[in-house]
């Protein structure tokens, strides 16, 4: 049943599960209406929060039952959010969202603060990314290397063999290589994943480039004839 769930889950796009961030503009512009309206909204919310996480969680189980459901290897490592981007966007972005409040103030039928909570809540629901960075995970199995990276609306979840990898080369993101950057940033840190197959990994991506979080420990858990 879990199995069934979890299948039926991943075949929802991410794209439908993000659009739970307009209910939390109806949410807010109907505040002064009768409660139990605008709180209806606010819980479409939550369970758009509760199933964004369920997407992600049902592809880490799927993934162990594929690869690793005879109790083999199954190493994650999922970034930790950026503390230093947060710091900076989130500011930048309030400053703006207060002029807009200051501006629009009363004049389309919201207050100042509604405004103001509408835009902020909206952006960091919406494009969380562009403050938190990409979620993303890295799963080690016996067999492969399994990527799940939702840079936006979109989500990506690849699983690369390491018979297809030439070899892994540790070094730092660089632009304009035609590098397919499958991480929470552009890390100065990271490894370069280089397919076997001079075509690239697919059609689209030629070269793969991660940031776990713990480079060490993660390069400790790949096959030795792949380790830099």
């Amino acid at each position: 049943m879990k199995l069934f769930l979890d299948r039926f889950v991943l075949g929802i796009p991410r794209l439908y599960l993000k659009q739970f961030p307009y209910a939390w503009i109806v949410f807010i512009a109907f505040w002064t209406w009768p409660p139990n309206l605008s709180w209806i909204f606010f819980l479409v919310v939550v369970a758009g929060l509760f199933m964004v996480q369920w997407h992600h969680a049902a592809w880490l189980s799927l993934l162990k039952e594929e690869h690793a459901s005879a109790g083999g290897k199954f190493h994650v490592d999922r970034p930790s959010i950026l503390l230093g981007l947060a710091a900076r966007n989130i500011p930048i972005m309030s400053a703006g969202a207060g002029a807009i409040a200051f501006y629009l103030n009363s004049q389309i039928g919201l207050t100042a603060w509604q405004v103001f909570v509408i835009i902020t809540g909206f952006l960091l629901l919406y494009r969380n990314s562009l403050f938190f960075g990409a979620p993303t995970t890295y799963v080690l199995t016996d067999s492969g290397l399994g990527v799940y990276f939702a840079p936006g609306h979109l989500d990506f979840r690849i699983f690369v063999k390491y018979d297809e990898i030439d070899h892994v080369e540790k070094c730092g993101f660089q632009k304009d290589r035609g590098w397919d950057c499958f991480a929470r940033t552009q890390a100065a840190d990271g490894l370069l994943l280089l397919p076997k197959n001079p075509n690239g990994f697919t059609k689209r991506m030629e070269k793969l480039f991660i940031a776990p979080r713990d480079l060490e420990q993660f390069l400790r858990q790949l096959p030795s004839s792949l380790q830099p």
